[in-house]
């Protein structure tokens, strides 16, 4: 139940009594801007820690025992053109708790600390924590290239989306990015943030949705552009030579990434015959590539593939011997020509649409992934019951898969070789 509190800002109430927990989130909501990754992923750090009420973590985390050992954190998050910055809290259902009765307005309260009474003073975060969560994230970005396998992907991108960066780079930015954030600076983003972002609160669990409302309209949040929504990126302006780029680096793996164009988006009517397409092709482990490459041929360590419907972005990922890159890319190229050619096995695609149902029923089964189920919905002007969805999955055929492979274009190889 959506209810609009005011302009750019909106509260999603879903009462249930299926589970013994009430969990909220607070989304801030702003458009992708690459100059903001640093200052975004410091503020996430920096309200998750500490504020004016809890001005260290031992006392936040002291509080929040207190409330039963709710659970808190922030992240950031990318939806095509927009950034998501997060606050999650859960606290137990307070009908568990004897004598809580009030559990439920320390827990708004709290999220009102978060999100409202940084601890700053002079028009700037205190210096200490500051320069402790700058650290900290500094340190973070700076150890991506330990991880190989995340390199590569993030380096796939990179090439992907040269010509629409903010939807591509690296989240969290550069490490010379955090060079140039002060506790002075960084306060200026918040206050702008605070200001200007859209705001979502969703919260689910066993609630009275008037009550909900009340104690959220307390807030007196300002007015602010109306909602924003998810915009797809049907302009990418990718080159029609196939770019490659190929990195040595000392180690008993490499790792092949390759980048598609699948023009195909979330509002499509396509749509979930390229998410079925995404699953027998190398989402799951029945997968083509799953069974062919890593199993049958035994040329990787892994091999899958991932679908963006917002950027009509899909990604095949594989870490393998470095001498096995050519045979691995024919078999990869062989799979999509047969799927193509409508060489899908009936009783694998049927396996693969019952995999997705049950794992849909199991969303149902979570309030974090049930909340997000709504959030996204939300932004992507979508309303459809889970009823719906399932008639979607049953209803794809073989020629629908076909038909969405035959639009797959190669665009991107980023390969990282690794010999010792």
């Amino acid at each position: 139940m959506f209810k609009k509190l005011s302009n750019g800002v909106g509260i999603n109430v879903i009462p249930t009594q299926k589970f013994k927990t009430i969990s909220f989130t607070f989304d801030l909501i702003s458009p992708v801007k690459e100059e903001n990754f640093a200052k975004r992923a410091v503020l996430a750090q920096l309200l998750e820690t500490s504020n004016s009420d809890y001005p260290s973590q031992s006392k936040l985390a002291r509080h929040l025992s207190a409330m039963y050992g709710a659970s808190f954190g922030t992240n950031i998050l990318r939806y095509g053109n927009l950034s998501i910055l997060r606050i999650n809290l859960s606290i137990p259902n307070p009908r568990y708790v004897d004598g809580q009765d009030d559990l439920l307005k320390h827990a708004i309260e709290f999220l009102y600390s978060v999100v409202f009474k940084p601890l700053a003073n002079d028009d700037h975060f205190d210096d200490k924590t500051f320069n402790l969560q700058l650290a900290n994230m500094k340190k973070y970005v700076a150890s991506i290239p330990d991880d190989k396998q995340y390199l590569g992907s993030i380096k796939l991108k990179e090439m992907y989306f040269k010509n629409c960066p903010s939807r591509g780079n690296f989240l969290f930015g550069k490490v010379s990015d955090y060079d140039e954030l002060t506790s002075s600076n960084e306060y200026d983003y918040y206050q702008n943030c605070i200001n200007n972002d859209n705001m979502i609160v969703s919260v689910i669990g066993d609630v009275d949705v008037n009550s909900i409302y009340e104690l959220f309209g307390n807030f007196e949040i300002t007015n602010r552009k109306d909602i924003y929504e998810i915009e797809p990126l049907r302009n990418n302006q990718s080159t029609k030579k196939v770019e490659s780029v190929t990195q040595r680096i000392t180690s008993s793996q490499s790792y092949l990434n390759l980048g598609y164009n699948l023009p195909v988006f979330f509002d499509d009517d396509n749509f979930m015959a390229a998410i079925i397409f995404n699953a027998v092709f190398g989402g799951t482990p029945q997968s083509k590539l799953f069974k062919n490459v890593r199993e049958k041929n035994s040329l990787a360590y892994y091999a899958n593939s991932i679908y963006n419907s917002i950027n009509g972005f899909m990604m095949v990922s594989a870490g393998i011997d470095y001498k096995n890159k050519d045979k691995v890319i024919d078999i990869v190229n062989q799979e999509l020509e047969n799927i193509s050619n409508a060489l899908v096995d009936l009783e694998t695609l049927n396996n693969i649409k019952s995999e997705m149902i049950n794992a849909k029923m199991a969303v149902l089964d979570s309030p974090r992934q049930s909340m997000e189920q709504s959030f996204v919905n939300s932004l992507l002007g979508r309303n459809s019951d889970y009823q719906q969805w399932v008639e979607r999955v049953k209803a794809v055929s073989i020629n629908d898969i076909a038909n969405v492979a035959k639009k797959v274009q190669l665009n991107s190889v980023f390969f990282l070789d690794g010999r010792m």
